[in-house]
């Protein structure tokens, strides 16, 4: 069971092991490396040779020989940030396995997920995840749960918590913690700003420190709404829209001929189609994955004889792109789909 080691450093009759575990369970949401593996499900599986820029990157490579510093890295909408993410997060976890004195820890956000869409759900992922790792910090939250039970575990209690989680970051044997944190505009806007206060706060006071709390953090998202810029300026920041053009369009070029080859399989392309489509996809992508894997998904309703008009009709704009796609939904099934629009607008408000 996965609290055995947390519940193993007490005897097995003693009261504080009950506590513990009920402590433990109350505490629980989800565990976030399935988190993350349920999205590679949804988006598909990184595409060989790209995100492997980041690695060399002078701010990743500084970020990675700190103890104490916080990394904000931005895009907007179709830049790859959730793969990029997910491929740090693999990485710092291949690095950080089996040391002592390094821990690795992540949480990606989903503003479609109750468990996963407040501020006070990535406190509880991130501590149950240091407990994971080191059980004997269960002592830092025990003696506020044995008084406000579940409670605690409320979106009244952040303060609570994160002062339960800065008590932890203080512990003198708990070494240098390395986060990735996705996601963090899918929040409303009151969870996002509480946190990021608390986070900004934090280190400030706390970088380049010569003794504990060792946090390297990278946060990865988009710069909407206005004060997540405002707060994280004082950051190093790495901007996929700008400073990082040539690696990501190299990226993207990767990602269209991968989609050209499933396509060519699928639907049997010979060579000269296989170059028109792959030219097109170049052509349009606009900077960004997203209409690159729009497109390439549409495509693969067509024969092979369908597909030069198709390509044809793709409008330019991804918000064109986007009305083709929802005038393709049968009559019947508009005025449904128009109201799950309105829902998905109005919970992102």
């Amino acid at each position: 069971m996965v609290f055995n080691g947390i519940l193993n450093i007490y005897h097995p009759q003693s009261p504080e092991r009950n506590e513990a575990q009920a402590c433990l369970t109350a505490l629980f949401l989800t565990y976030p490396r399935d988190d993350r593996e349920k999205l590679i499900h949804m988006k598909g599986t990184r595409v060989e040779g790209t995100c492997e820029w980041i690695k060399t990157h002078q701010l990743y490579d500084s970020w990675t020989h700190s103890q104490s510093q916080l990394l904000w890295i931005s895009g907007g909408p179709g830049k790859g940030k959730t793969m990029l993410s997910i491929f740090l997060a693999e990485e710092l976890e291949r690095t950080t396995k089996g040391s002592q004195d390094m821990l690795f820890i992540q949480y990606f956000c989903d503003n479609k997920d109750e468990k996963r869409n407040t501020a006070v759900a990535i406190i509880r992922g991130i501590i149950f995840q240091l407990l994971q790792l080191q059980p004997k910090l269960i002592r830092y939250i025990l003696p506020y749960f044995q008084i406000q039970k579940e409670s605690l575990f409320t979106s009244s209690s952040f303060d609570t918590l994160w002062r339960i989680f800065e008590n932890m970051l203080h512990d003198s044997d708990l070494g240098t913690i390395y986060c990735v944190l996705d996601g963090l505009d899918e929040y409303d806007t009151a969870s996002i700003e509480m946190l990021l206060k608390k986070l900004r706060a934090f280190f400030l006071m706390n970088s380049c420190g010569s003794s504990p709390p060792y946090l390297n953090l990278i946060v990865v998202s988009r710069d909407l709404p206005d004060f997540i810029p405002d707060l994280l300026s004082s950051f190093p920041r790495i901007l996929l829209d700008s400073d990082t053009e040539f690696e990501v369009h190299n990226d993207i070029r990767h990602f269209i001929k991968v989609k050209v080859d499933e396509l060519s399989i699928l639907r049997q392309y010979p060579v000269p189609l296989q170059k028109r489509v792959n030219q097109v996809l170049q052509d349009s992508a606009q900077g960004t994955f997203l209409r690159v894997g729009i497109v390439a998904k549409e495509l693969r309703k067509y024969r092979v004889t369908e597909v030069e008009k198709a390509l044809d009709c793709f409008p330019p704009g991804l918000d064109e792109l986007y009305a083709r796609i929802l005038l393709q939904i049968d009559i019947d099934r508009r005025e449904t789909a128009a109201k799950i629009l309105l829902w998905v607008v109005m919970a992102m408000h």
